[in-house]
């Protein structure tokens, strides 16, 4: 609530810079990001694309492609690819693959399977988000769920 008031009062920006500044952890605990792609994102509340990040999140199980974002937003891939990385700092495909990881990531620690949650996210078959997961977190998405699905 406190950040909303600072959002309405001052700036999205400023709220999203205080909204970043208030992560207790240097480096935070279990794997997990120390920023939000989707936080940074939103913190450029101007941004051309806040309607397709909300549409990528409610929808990672889709194809997101390029191709396929780029006709949605109404753009040629090529204006697409440059708008998208200047609004969000990253690159569609950096973006919607963070994006699916964690979300998967939150998923697995709610105990689900491995299948259930690669087709959740978009990342079928399970072996795909396995290895997306290893590289992106250094943990393998089963010895991840185990580890935090007890607690």
């Amino acid at each position: 609530m406190a950040l909303a008031m600072v959002a309405r009062d001052l700036d999205a920006a400023i709220a999203g810079d205080v909204a970043k500044r208030l992560v207790l952890y240097a480096r935070r605990p279990g794997h997990q990001s120390q920023f939000s792609p989707v936080l940074n994102a939103q913190v450029k509340g101007d941004s051309p694309f806040a309607e397709l990040i909300g549409w990528i999140h409610s929808n990672l199980d889709a194809p997101l492609d390029v191709p396929s974002l780029a006709a949605r937003a109404c753009l040629s891939e090529r204006s697409f690819h440059r708008r998208f990385v200047a609004a969000t700092g990253e690159t569609p495909a950096r973006f919607v693959e963070t994006a699916r990881l964690d979300t998967a990531r939150m998923l697995l620690t709610r105990g689900l399977s491995l299948k259930s949650v690669a087709a959740q996210v978009g990342l079928f078959p399970p072996a795909r988000l396995t290895e997306a997961f290893e590289r992106r977190f250094g943990i393998k998405s089963r010895l991840f769920r185990d580890m935090h699905a007890a607690l």
